[in-house]
């Protein structure tokens, strides 16, 4: 399906969508842009919640993008599908009004559990790709991204890296949401904001007895839940093969297959045991974490709130 150079690599688009679709339920299992849906801080939800930095948010975000794109890459000869989130979601889980709390029971992060399982239904777009030359996929990923297709509206949402972004992805966000640079500049201060949550000692305390709980319940010790991702994603390669490098979105390994052998039983036993780890990680999070985190962000907001009140008037929220 893909030219010997692509092989064993997602598409920029599939990447997108099936990181924004699958990221999981809470904040450590989607990077640091925010939890899925907005959280209690007196109810309003926290700042990233207002801004829309959080799963639905991102999602609404992507999909002006992906109208926005459409257009740009139209206008440079290319033709260009924007995807359906329903029937992406769909093609790759097999419902398309999966909930969170279903898909963490039965996908845990969406790692090794949704390996392989990608469809060209997925990705309407990479048959459209996969027809042209070399020559032309290479100027096609230019008008895309810049010549960088890793480097997606989701990815620059999910990191806050909004300043790598390129070609007609980086012209519809600078569009709809004010200019790349302005939502760099916000969400490196969202960054600090979330560092100073983390380094709190009441969240120092409520990690450790997380980290207890979770050794309770896997008999494995991590230091937070991107270790646990880590973890789970190295005992992958060890089955399968080599891996991308990069951020650990949900549904990143979903377009690949092994290059050989492998031993399917030992795949499938990585596939169970990262669904026991999440429930376990999401569990204890929730005894542990949440509480405290929802008292220490409400009294650290109050002060970046005053600190960055220009800021935040001038940014336009995601889903908004």
């Amino acid at each position: 399906m893909k030219p010997a150079h692509d092989q064993g690599k997602p598409t920029a688009l599939m990447a997108t969508v099936l990181a924004a679709l699958t990221c999981g339920v809470l904040l450590a299992q989607c990077g640091d842009s925010g939890s899925p849906n907005a959280g209690p801080v007196s109810q309003g939800g926290s700042i990233e919640d207002q801004l829309g930095f959080t799963q639905s948010g991102i999602q609404a975000a992507q999909a002006k993008v992906e109208t926005e794109i459409a257009a740009c890459m139209k206008a440079q000869g290319f033709e260009y599908t924007p995807v359906d989130p329903t029937a992406a979601r769909a093609a790759l889980t097999g419902k398309s009004n999966l909930s969170d709390e279903e898909f963490q029971k039965q996908f845990g992060y969406g790692l090794a559990t949704l390996y392989g399982r990608g469809t060209q239904q997925t990705d309407p777009n990479d048959k459209i790709r996969q027809s042209f030359t070399p020559a032309d996929q290479l100027a096609y990923d230019k008008a895309l991204s810049g010549g960088n297709p890793q480097q997606t509206f989701y990815v620059a949402a999910d990191t806050g890296d909004f300043g790598q972004l390129g070609g007609c992805t980086k012209q519809a966000t600078d569009s709809l949401f004010g200019g790349s640079q302005l939502l760099t500049t916000l969400q490196r201060r969202l960054d600090e904001l979330d560092d100073s949550i983390v380094q709190d000692q009441r969240m120092v305390r409520a990690f450790e007895q997380w980290t207890t709980c979770v050794r309770q319940r896997t008999g494995e010790t991590y230091e937070d839940s991107e270790a646990v991702e880590v973890d789970i994603v190295k005992r992958l390669a060890a089955v399968v093969g080599p891996l991308p490098e990069g951020e650990f979105a949900a549904g990143a390994f979903a377009t690949l297959t092994p290059d050989g052998p492998y031993d399917a039983a030992a795949l499938e036993k990585v596939r169970r045991l990262e669904v026991e780890f999440s429930n376990a990680d999401v569990a204890c999070e929730e005894k542990h974490i949440v509480p405290v985190e929802d008292t220490v962000r409400a009294e650290k907001e109050r002060v970046f709130r005053q600190a960055n009140a220009e800021l935040l008037r001038t940014v336009k929220p995601l889903g908004g």
